[in-house]
């Protein structure tokens, strides 16, 4: 193992020693009973199905990380990340093509090793907490969808980093930086117009009091915003409470000022 093996190892088994050191900590810390302070406050049942909860969840946390380390370990120690370097090479693809295989189908392959895990997550724990409202035909198709957009996106994203490391010499970095900052502000800006629609429907808010409300604020702020949406957050989860998403527009061509638009508005009631 050469010295770039020895830092990639201690990283990983760092992260993992972090983690179980917060998770053990975060145990530690929690108590079944509510504190004297807060009994006029909080329902004293509640406070103690969310303690449950957050046991429940750290320890699936450090299982989940362990079985994935572990798996990691075993892999690359028994010549895993060679054997399938070759095999990948026999197939005389192109350098590029053959690192987006390479890289790709390992990919797939950790998302098909998670997939157990989401579903006991989802399935069994969210369940038993009453948060879960995931169906079998969601989580398959939230599954396809993020597979297809991982595949669109992340695959010419992939080739074009390769690309440049296999030919643009010493100053490859600086264009690999430059892409992928460049990749995440444009995902940034369609996100919310063309990614998040494929995962949960966004109706416009109906006039009435509380999109009176909302825009009384944004005039008070100065915060100019194009529409409202309603959306579905609930659809997978009771947990999900609301969230917006902004897009940035320039106002003049010399970007000198900017206005706002409000894209998205989730009001789950």
């Amino acid at each position: 193992m050469n010295i770039y093996g020895v830092i990639i190892l201690a990283a990983l088994i760092g992260r993992f020693v972090v983690d179980l050191i917060s998770e053990l900590l975060n145990a530690r810390s929690l108590t079944m009973e509510l504190p004297e302070e807060a009994r006029n406050l909080y329902d004293a049942q509640r406070y103690r199905r969310s303690q449950q909860y957050t046991a429940t969840r750290s320890k699936f946390h450090l299982f989940e990380s362990a079985f994935g380390l572990a798996v990691l370990l075993l892999f690359w120690f028994g010549g895993g990340f060679n054997r399938f370097d070759f095999i990948v090479r026999s197939w005389e693809f192109s350098p590029v093509l053959t690192g987006v295989l390479y890289i790709g189908i390992l990919v797939m392959a950790t998302d098909l090793l998670a997939i157990p895990f989401s579903l006991y997550s989802t399935f069994v724990i969210e369940e038993r907490f009453g948060f879960n409202r995931t169906t079998p035909a969601t989580f398959l198709t939230d599954r396809l969808k993020t597979l297809f957009l991982l595949t669109i996106l992340g695959a010419p994203l992939l080739a074009a980093i390769l690309w440049f490391f296999q030919y643009a010499g010493s100053w490859a970095w600086l264009y690999c930086w430059i892409v992928a900052s460049l990749f995440v502000l444009v995902v940034q800006f369609v996100a919310p117009a063309w990614i998040m629609p494929l995962f949960n429907k966004f109706i416009p808010l109906q006039n009435g009091e509380l999109k009176d409300a909302i825009s009384d604020y944004a005039r008070t702020v100065n915060f100019s915003f194009k529409d409202i949406f309603v959306v579905d957050g609930s659809r997978r989860s009771t947990k999900p409470n609301a969230f917006f998403s902004i897009l940035l527009l320039p106002k003049t061509r010399f970007l000198k000022s900017w206005r706002y638009w409000l894209m998205r508005s989730d009001t789950i009631r």
